[in-house]
């Protein structure tokens, strides 16, 4: 079986919030985009944390999809938070002109 992954980025725009349910139940919601493919840019999504400590910092991620039948339609779902960071590379550096 094949591990089917995507990017996942968050940037400085991208909001953290909590906040207490209506049952009296802490919450805690994380923004992030996605990179999915056949789509011109990233798009945003929310996703649940236990606290605001598990929100993740700036940075591209990869994440694994999982994919299930769900009342008989094909479901994907990721969790950010067990995503990989993606490491930049830096540019190489050019000698110097003489």
């Amino acid at each position: 079986m094949t591990n089917v992954s995507i990017k996942v980025s968050v940037t400085a725009s991208c909001t953290n919030r909590s906040g207490t349910s209506g049952a009296g139940k802490p919450y805690c919601m994380a923004e992030a985009y996605a990179h999915l493919p056949g789509c011109d840019f990233p798009q945003k999504f929310s996703y649940y944390c236990r606290s605001e400590q598990e929100a993740l910092p700036v940075g591209d991620y990869e994440v694994a999809l999982k994919g299930e039948i769900k009342d008989g339609r094909v479901t994907f779902e990721l969790d950010p938070r067990q995503g990989r960071r993606i490491s930049v590379a830096s540019p190489a550096r050019q000698p110097a002109q003489a």
